[in-house]
């Protein structure tokens, strides 16, 4: 070995940080509390060097521990170490080590470091080898040294730490598995090598190579012993050209890690995690899809039979279409255009019906108020026949004695003539009483008499025009109605107009008026016979009493026909009366009924409102009807033609159709079925190596060589250096150990000196 090696190891060796600097490789932990009669936190951290020769040959194997403690309180645990060569890095001072296990028992305020070196008597986790080539052949590392030629140099590292166990996992179908298996420590770590400038040509596969500032090239190698995310082994190097060659030092880190948590390989952890469920989905979805392509198979024998089926169906549909449905639809279009033709109007005509309903309304509004009057005016009408009625009975019982008065009045009359042909120029005292008796007679009897009969007309027309305008009788009732009231006004006028005609001789009045003039002669007459002769007074009273008697001899004989016609008129006044009491009650009814028809006129102009809206929907849905029956008609003559290339080709379908569920079962043999077995496979595959992951990552927790107190946070490094040939011997690899302990022990006890003086 060359000095320079010796220097370094001795150099490594002799210097307390050690582990400070592997520590830099120690695999992340989350601290957890350990206290004792207080709060003390406690890390352990072991790290084994390996000293080899250029080859790979193990020289020595320490390992390094380093207990802290931080916080307050008081602390007695046990650390295992190794107690072979053990020795105090911090002083001269031993340990107490009982039972293989370094008793510490301390208070702690702050941090406190307990470290210590002995020898690693624990199997390493990894085998290291070098192979050499020079210019093709195989050499021993010395050989290369003072040569010149094309070098080779290829490092193997294999992961050790296997160890068989069962490991379980489910397959492809959910149902557990379970395997022997070798379950390694997962393990990564890197070599760095630097070249010397006389090492040119450099080239590696493998290496992340950088020029070192001097000349020479800086080389490292990556390695991932993590079955199954990577090998169990790493294998990589470099050539070189070389003049006067040299074996350059090699520093080999490695470090055990939880593959489930390190930022750098969870990934490909949890990849195989996703293989193993895409597997078991595989599975499921392969075992499903063949399932159903076999119910494909069977839905394909009926498929057959409802092609062949549907192919006769479709013939007829063709037909049914070609033949019917498309000249139907084409009338029912044209029956639909006409249809939206008689809506237009329909709906034109509910709009003059709603406004003859709204002037009906207003009609009806007047009749009501027309038969409210109507039958206030009737029952006025039977009140005034009802009186008339009566008066015409006393008239009529009261005609005897009018004819037996004026029978009396003529045999006075008689009597007074007989003795003016005797008279002698005397005066007749009753004369003048005859005259007003003739007076007071005609105004008794002709002025109420006329007057009654008179407005018995004038009522009798109000009545005409009542029942006329009525709309709740029909033409019967009006037409029996209208005759009694034509009947009984006819002889109120008929009375009337003979009691009042002064032209007829014959005539009621005239008689009356002949009975007046003849007394008002006779007075006059017997006025003048004081101062007249007895022959002129006989003139004028002769002719007076012959008028006088002349009129009571009409009047008598027309007493009968008075009497008679007073019969006549009061029966008529009674037929009249029953009739007013008739009109009343109708007009009574007509009003109560103009009343409904002005209510019910209401109820028609809302309802034709309400149907003139309707029949606008309706003209609008006409509208519409009318133009789908049209694109109905296309359509179905689209269709018709369809329906044909449809027949044409179920025909063809129906000939190729049976080789559905042959191809369907074929599938299912040699496709889904097979892939079910690939989804399983696949998810043993990857559920197997995930399961070697997880129980990789069980080991990982427990790698230190020795083991750490409880509770406390371990961490673990092993530091591997190869030593290089550059021609010098062994000797002084022994000489340089041995000054660095010497040193190292002087320095120590000078220490303790100092101490003990100060």
């Amino acid at each position: 070995m060359s000095a320079n090696t010796n220097r370094r190891r001795a150099s490594f060796i002799g210097l307390a940080g050690i582990s400070m600097a592997a520590a830099g490789f120690l695999a992340p932990g989350a601290f957890a509390a350990n206290t004792v009669d207080g709060d003390v936190t406690i890390s352990n951290t072991e790290t084994v060097q390996v000293l080899m020769d250029a080859s790979g040959k193990i020289d020595s194997q320490r390992v390094y521990e380093q207990l802290v403690l931080r916080g307050k309180g008081k602390v007695d645990i046990s650390n295992p170490v190794s107690t072979k060569g053990l020795r105090n890095l911090d002083g001269f001072g031993g340990f107490d080590v009982r039972d293989d296990q370094m008793r510490i028992k301390t208070d702690v305020n702050g941090v406190k470091k307990f470290r210590s070196v002995s020898d690693n008597t624990k199997d390493l986790p990894v085998e290291i080898s070098v192979k050499y080539t020079l210019d093709g052949k195989k050499v021993r590392p010395g050989d290369v040294v003072g040569k010149s030629g094309d070098l080779e140099v290829r490092f193997e590292v294999i992961n050790t730490t296997g160890k068989q166990q069962d490991v379980t996992f489910p397959d492809g179908f959910g149902v557990e598995q379970s395997r022997l298996n070798a379950v390694l420590i997962p393990m990564v770590g890197s070599l760095t090598t630097t070249l010397p400038p006389n090492f040119t040509r450099v080239q590696s596969a493998e290496a992340n190579a950088a020029g070192d500032g001097r000349g020479g090239t800086q080389m490292s190698f990556t390695m991932t012993l993590i079955p199954p995310i990577g090998s169990d082994r790493a294998t990589f190097g470099y050539t070189a050209r070389i003049k006067d060659g040299v074996v350059p030092t090699a520093t080999l880190s490695m470090l055990p890690v939880d593959p489930l948590e390190s930022p750098s390989f969870k990934g490909g952890a949890a990849s195989y995690l996703g293989g193993a469920e895409s597997g078991a989905d595989l599975t499921a979805g392969a075992t499903t899809i063949d399932t159903n392509l076999l119910k494909i198979r069977d839905g394909a024998r009926d498929l057959v039979a409802g092609i062949r089926q549907l192919r006769d169906g479709a013939d007829k549909l063709s037909a049914g279409l070609t033949n019917d449905a498309a000249p139907g639809a084409r009338k029912l279009a044209d029956g639909a255009s006409k249809l939206d033709d008689g809506a237009g109007k329909l709906s034109a005509g509910t709009g003059d019906l709603s406004a003859g309903a709204g002037k009906l309304r207003d009609g009806a509004g007047d009749l009501s108020d027309g038969t409210g009057k109507l039958s206030a005016g009737a029952k006025k009408l039977n009140t005034g026949a009802s009186a008339l009625s009566d008066g015409l009975e006393a008239a009529s019982a009261g005609g005897p004695d009018l004819v037996a008065g004026v029978a009396a009045l003529k045999a006075g009359a008689e009597q007074i003539n007989t003795g003016l042909t005797t008279l002698n120029g005397s005066t007749v005292p009753g004369l003048n009483s005859l005259n007003a008796a003739a007076a007071s007679l005609i105004n008794a009897v002709m002025g109420p008499l006329t007057t009654n009969l008179a407005n018995a007309g004038l009522k009798a027309d109000a009545a005409s025009a009542a029942v006329t305008a009525s709309t709740t009788m029909d033409s019967s009732e009006k037409t029996a109605i209208l005759t009694d009231i034509g009947t009984a006004k006819a002889l109120a006028l008929g009375v009337r107009g003979a009691l009042l005609d002064t032209t007829n001789p014959t005539g009621f009045l005239y008689g009356l008026g002949a009975i007046k003039q003849g007394t008002a002669d006779l007075s006059a007459g017997i006025d003048a016979q004081t101062s007249a002769s007895a022959a002129a007074t006989d003139g004028t009273l002769k002719n007076g009493m012959a008028k006088l008697i002349g009129g009571l001899t009409q009047l008598q004989t027309k007493g009968g026909e008075l009497v008679a016609g007073l019969d006549q008129l009061s029966a008529g006044a009674n037929q009249l009366k029953a009739g007013t009491g008739d009109l009343k009650a109708g007009a009574g009814d007509l009003d109560a009924g103009a009343g409904k028809l002005k209510a019910g006129t209401g109820d028609l102009k809302a309802g034709a409102n309400k149907l003139n809206a309707g029949a606008g929907t309706l003209k609008g849905g006409t509208g519409q009807l009318s133009a789908g029956a049209g694109e109905l008609a296309d359509g179905l003559g689209t269709a018709a033609a369809g329906s044909g290339q449809l027949a044409e080709g179920l025909n063809k379908a129906a000939k190729s159709a049976p080789a559905l569920p042959e191809g369907a079962q074929t599938l299912s043999d040699q496709g889904t079925s097979q892939l079910v077995n690939v989804g399983n496979a696949t998810a043993m595959d990857y559920g197997l190596k995930y399961a070697l992951l997880e129980a990789g990552a069980e080991r990982a927790a427990t790698a230190q060589p020795y083991g750490s107190p409880e509770g406390a946070t371990e961490l673990t490094a092993y530091k591997f250096e190869l030593a290089g040939e550059d021609g010098a011997g062994s000797a002084n690899v022994k000489r340089g150990i041995a000054s660095v302990v010497l040193l190292a022990g002087a320095g120590a006890l000078a220490a303790r000196r100092r101490g003990i003086l100060g």
